[in-house]
């Protein structure tokens, strides 16, 4: 028996070689431009086609526009499949760059990943503030740093908010919202020239175009007998450029608000409704 068979036996391996699992290894790449078409300059996805002189690599919705003729070579020429950039590319996997996320995704994915991973970041709208992270986190910074209030409130059921002044005449603080799946809501305020503005934003990492939720905000007086009641689908924001000025504003007159050098607070009904 040679030494190695006998080093394999000691080793447990009856003259089998036994597979030690091994770290993989770190590669690094100096030019990023070998994975992306090209022509378009997209990440290179299969199945992915090469020229005759096999230098350059496309995709095959550009091999289906540039027909017979390598767009860099500017000569006759007859793509093939290139399986072996094709097993690279597949093999190829990189880290999400979100925090908390440990996803490992193929490289061509990556943005399409980026652009739904629930632990994109959201960012506090507070002024000389640079926090950013997925919104349970947001959540937790909203209370230890900015002091806060945050309360969680079931969907389809009404419920009121206090909106507080002081004598200084600063304008209220936000209020935090949690959803019973967790969505936040921040409603803020606006001085306008009639009264105050009440805007409800829901605060996601992903800004989509159309409304998740439906709001509805009330508010009376019995003292002077006014009302107000209005319903309106909530913008969707990160936060990224602090508070949204196209949010819709609901207006709360100056004859019900505290007069000057006084404190008081202001009782509003909210329901809230996904959509």
């Amino acid at each position: 028996m040679g030494k190695r068979q006998e080093r394999e036996k000691d080793e447990g391996g009856d003259g089998k070689r036994r597979k030690v699992a091994a770290a993989a290894p770190v590669f690094t790449m100096d030019d990023l431009d070998i994975l992306h078409c090209a022509v378009c300059c997209d990440p290179l996805r299969p199945p992915i086609s090469q020229c005759s002189t096999g230098r350059h690599t496309i995709c095959s919705s550009c091999q289906d526009k540039l027909p017979g003729k390598c767009c860099y070579c500017c000569e006759t020429t007859v793509y093939s499949r290139c399986r072996g950039i094709e097993n690279m590319i597949e093999s190829l996997k990189v880290a999400c760059p979100n925090n908390g996320c440990t996803a490992r995704i193929k490289y061509y994915q990556k943005e399409e990943h980026e652009e739904v991973c629930p632990q994109a970041p959201c960012f506090c709208p507070i002024a000389d503030c640079s926090f950013s992270g997925p919104t349970a986190t947001l959540l937790e910074h909203f209370s230890s740093k900015d002091k806060l209030d945050s309360t969680k409130v079931s969907y389809n059921k009404g419920f009121g908010i206090l909106i507080s002044f002081n004598v200084n005449g600063d304008l209220p603080e936000p209020t935090i919202l949690v959803g019973e799946d967790g969505y936040l809501f921040i409603v803020y305020m606006k001085t306008e020239s009639l009264g105050l503005g009440i805007a409800v934003c829901c605060v996601q990492p992903h800004i989509t175009t159309g409304s998740k939720f439906k709001c509805n905000l009330s508010l009376s007086s019995a003292e002077t007998g006014y009302s107000q009641a209005t319903e309106f689908h909530t913008r969707n924001t990160n936060l990224y450029d602090g508070f949204p000025d196209d949010c819709f504003l609901f207006l709360v007159p100056k004859a019900m608000l505290p007069g000057a050098g006084t404190s008081d607070t202001v009782l509003v009904s909210m329901e809230l409704t996904p959509q």
